[in-house]
């Protein structure tokens, strides 16, 4: 019977468990390192296995955990808020080159940062004022964002002046739209559940009186956002609307694509 070597490692170290553990959604954290504790040979096949299955898991948690109605909703916010803060302090801005598409930066990192927190969120009610956290960590992506672009690519980091009254706008915008839709993180057990604000209205009736009055805000928020950026960009108002209803059709189709994957 051989002699068992004392050197060898029968589970990997804490250190690296604790750097995975960072890594992934509190939801699904104890699971994960208890499988992969299970599974241990080696430091390099540990290394591996959580290299290979921490994204995995972290992009499950986000398909679970982000409703992509309310993001439509929090992206229509939070492009208002930028391109009323540029009208408001530059409205040169908005008619140079690219500076519409230039606004888009730091929405799209603001919803990342909804997106990651609400996938990193602890599981229990959260309060009201907790709904917020959200915005705040979305904005302070987009500060760090604009921040790199400063000093590699001056040429698509927008005004301080617009980002600072779009960002405390985005902030309204964004924690009232949570309070009316709280975030599905901590009812949701599927994938293809329902939001849970879905699941108040009361059967099928409410479900379809859900969707009319969702179809009516949307059409309304195209045209309404259609009118002021052509004003404000003059573009020609048709020019602009047919461009916000081609991505709104892309945005529900990929929606119900994903929804059969």
């Amino acid at each position: 019977m051989g002699k068992r070597d004392p050197l060898k490692r029968t589970a990997p170290s804490r250190a690296a468990e604790a750097i995975l553990a960072i890594l992934l959604p509190p939801a699904c954290r104890e699971e994960v390192l208890g499988d992969l504790h299970e599974r241990y040979v080696a430091p390099a096949q540990y290394a591996c296995e959580a290299l290979r299955t921490a994204p995995w898991v972290i992009l499950s948690r986000i398909r679970r955990t982000a409703d992509p109605q309310v993001l439509l909703m929090h992206a229509f916010a939070l492009y208002v808020a930028f391109a009323g803060a540029a009208r408001a302090a530059d409205r040169g801005f908005l008619g140079g080159e690219g500076g519409l598409l230039h606004l888009a930066v730091p929405v799209v990192a603001v919803l990342l940062g909804i997106v990651l927190e609400d996938a990193y969120a602890k599981p229990g009610r959260r309060a009201a004022l907790m709904l917020s956290r959200g915005p705040a960590v979305g904005i302070a992506f987009a500060l760090f964002v604009q921040t790199c672009f400063r000093f590699s690519w001056p040429v698509a980091a927008i005004p301080f002046r617009i980002f600072l009254d779009g960002s405390g706008m985005s902030l309204l915008l964004c924690s009232a739209i949570r309070l009316l839709f709280p975030p599905v993180a901590n009812q949701v057990q599927g994938a293809a559940v329902p939001a849970f604000w879905l699941k108040q209205t009361g059967g099928t009736i409410g479900y379809r009186a859900i969707l009319v009055l969702q179809s009516i805000a949307a059409l309304v928020a195209i045209a309404l956002t259609a009118t002021w950026l052509s004003g404000a960009s003059g573009v020609s108002l048709p020019r602009v609307l047919s461009i916000l209803t081609l991505s709104g059709l892309f945005l529900l189709i990929g929606y119900q694509v994903s929804k059969r994957v």
